[in-house]
């Protein structure tokens, strides 16, 4: 069938459209863009895992001379907090579906119990979407003869989500998050796996560290409409901030506990 000029071709109607069963639609664009959402758990993560880690290292690293102490400990930073990380994302994912199917289970009773209340609701949504009151009550008659679709409008207006939220279980987001987080945790700790001198190895973590967070600034802003470059420098200011905070830490509390911090020089 050929196009007319002023009509996209996926909105034109295709030979044997009548006998297709009315469904919630699904596009290739959606699925992509669901599957760069997972972006969310790869910047996070990442992020979260310099951060943390380079706080342990700065610290422990102004603190002490001793090598394998800052190792040890940034391996467990590692090995807990991904792992924390991941059963995080998991269960927190678990209980936003929760959430998501609560409210359809709610929006699925009222449609069942007052229905004449909710047709009148989703006329008056599209009716602010600037459609007529005839052509919103046309439109609302026919997505009542098909249950699924309706309940899917209803929730799209009423409550702003997509009901297939409810259904998504994927565990990849959680293990992406742990990854990522492990992968970002290990490069402060990278430098003081050689014979460097106290100076060196904190400098060396420091300045891997940065470069991992503007890495991951930029491989976020690369997915979105931000300059990737400006994202990057973003998200290395706060992370700059934060290892600040943490070498100021690392020398200032060890006094309180009667432990002299050990001088940048050796």
């Amino acid at each position: 069938m050929e196009c007319s000029a002023d009509a996209p071709a996926a909105l034109v109607d295709l030979p044997g459209w009548e006998h297709v069963h009315p469904r919630i639609p699904d596009t290739p664009q959606r699925r992509k863009l669901a599957g760069q959402r997972t972006i969310r758990e790869v910047v996070f993560g990442a992020k979260d895992g310099v951060l943390t880690t380079m706080g342990v290292t700065i610290g422990l690293g102004a603190a002490t001379d001793n090598h394998a102490t800052v190792i040890i400990s940034g391996l467990l930073a590692l090995l807990s907090g991904a792992l924390s990380m991941g059963v995080g994302e998991f269960q927190g994912a678990k209980s936003e579906r929760e959430v998501v199917q609560a409210a359809i289970e709610q929006e699925s009773s009222e449609m069942r119990d007052h229905p004449a209340e909710e047709f009148a609701e989703q006329v008056a949504y599209y009716k602010l979407k600037g459609f007529s009151s005839e052509e919103a009550h046309i439109i609302v008659r026919r997505l009542v003869q098909n249950p699924d679709i309706y309940l899917y409008e209803m929730m799209r207006d009423e409550y702003g989500v997509d009901p297939r939220e409810a259904e998504a279980s994927d565990v990849r987001p959680a293990i992406a998050m742990s990854m990522a987080y492990a992968c970002g945790s290990i490069l402060p700790i990278l430098p003081y796996f050689f014979a460097w001198n106290p100076l060196q190895s904190l400098l060396g973590s420091v300045g891997l560290a940065m470069v991992g967070l503007f890495c991951v600034g930029y491989f976020a802003g690369t997915m979105g409409s931000k300059n990737p470059a400006a994202r990057g420098a973003e998200v290395l200011l706060y992370g700059s901030i934060v290892f600040a905070i943490s070498f100021t830490a690392g020398r200032l509390i060890p006094p309180l506990f009667g432990h002299a911090p050990i001088s940048l020089g050796g």
